[in-house]
């Protein structure tokens, strides 16, 4: 089939000798909304232009990636490409990216993550505390009475909610703070260790019974560092991502 010069301007592949436009591309993408996933590719590879890995990294990455996928023959190599509708050079890119990631938080965070640390750093608390959840506030009003008049125990309550487990005792152990909704860190924290306070809704509809056992100090280790650090480049991502999604035009 001979593969008309004015098609391939739009092309953008080839489908069992059909052309592929890059108009039905663009449709299928839209209809699956699959754009904001695309921008945020786009928005990525941008960034990571900047970040330069020597290049006997990126083949030390390569052969690292042929032997896990059991690729050390050249033959079986060429056919895992073709079959991928990769080449050699996508390839590198694809398999260095994490470590071109790691590399561009690093430097543009890394220096600032002791003034974040201390700007947030009650953010890297973690909470000991009991809890008790429902949508029925009558049902947590019960609950709250019952243990502010010790009628009843965190264990023998917490066994009788839907889909408890045998053992459920309603504590949850050194959680981050980052995991626990904003509303009741600020009534834990009001109220301290040991007292129970009243049930709190939260914005799911959840209402909620609980009570701080401890607060362990957070700490910048090696561990929370990177974390800090993963969490702005999060941040910067999704913020940028959405800046140039509604900056987006579709031609008509």
């Amino acid at each position: 089939m001979t593969k008309d010069p004015s098609i391939s301007k739009k092309l953008a592949f080839w489908l069992d000798e059909q052309p592929v436009s890059c108009e039905e591309v663009m449709a299928i993408l839209r209809k699956d909304r699959k754009l904001p996933a695309i921008v945020r590719e786009l928005v990525l590879d941008h960034a990571l232009r900047s970040v330069n890995l020597p290049s006997d990294v990126e083949n030390a990455m390569l052969i690292d990636f042929r032997q896990h996928q059991k690729l050390d023959n050249d033959e079986e190599f060429l056919d895992f490409l073709q079959k991928a509708h990769l080449d050699e050079k996508l390839l590198k890119e694809m398999v260095s990216r994490p470590q071109k990631v790691v590399q561009y938080r690093e430097e543009r965070w890394g220096p600032r993550a002791n003034s974040l640390y201390l700007k947030h750093k009650d953010r890297y608390d973690k909470f000991t505390y009991r809890r008790l959840q429902s949508s029925n506030p009558d049902v947590m009003q019960e609950v709250y009475f019952r243990l502010k008049d010790k009628e009843d125990t965190w264990e023998s309550l917490a066994r009788q909610f839907p889909g408890a487990k045998p053992d459920a005792d309603g504590r949850i152990q050194s959680v981050s703070v980052s995991q626990v909704e904003p509303a009741l860190v600020d009534a834990l924290r009001q109220a301290g260790s040991g007292v129970l306070i009243r049930p709190l809704q939260l914005n799911s509809g959840t209402v909620v019974v609980a009570e701080l056992e401890s607060i362990e100090a957070s700490q910048l280790d090696d561990e929370l560092r990177t974390e800090i650090i993963r969490q702005e480049f999060d941040n910067w991502l999704a913020e940028e991502s959405t800046k140039m999604l509604s900056k987006l035009r579709v031609p008509a």
